[in-house]
């Protein structure tokens, strides 16, 4: 049977990890987790906007007029709800950032499924 591949996305580390533990236990042998970010450099936000880093450059303006090293880092870092100040928040648009890829024989996809649904993970994406 041909070899499928299932996406799953978690609002959590620690939830994707566990999925890609089980399936891994299971016998699953490609289990990947990657964390989705909509900046180029999945750093660059957390840095311009934690409070945590002294960086105090989090106005839109700044993020515009160059805070960036590069045109399209600053661009994106703008259009970052976030950047408005108007956001409730969450630094990400979809709250689910974190992807965990599997790649199975077709047979055993569905099972595959029902495990990283089993731990809060959308398969339906």
């Amino acid at each position: 049977m041909a070899e499928k591949t299932i996406l799953a996305f978690f609002s959590s580390p620690e939830a994707a990890e566990a999925a890609k533990r089980q399936l891994v236990d299971q016998g699953y042998g490609t289990v990947q987790v990657d964390r989705v970010s909509h900046m180029p450099n999945a750093g660059s936000a957390e840095r311009v906007f934690s409070p945590l880093t002294g960086d105090e450059r989090r106005s839109l303006t700044s993020l515009v007029e160059g805070i960036e090293r590069d045109n399209d880092t600053r661009v994106m870092a703008a259009a970052m709800p976030t950047a408005s100040g108007m956001a409730d928040g969450a630094t990400f648009v979809s709250g689910e950032n974190y992807l965990v890829t599997v790649v199975c024989d077709g047979e055993r996809q569905e099972a595959a499924k029902g495990m990283l649904a089993s731990y809060g993970g959308n398969v339906d994406a």
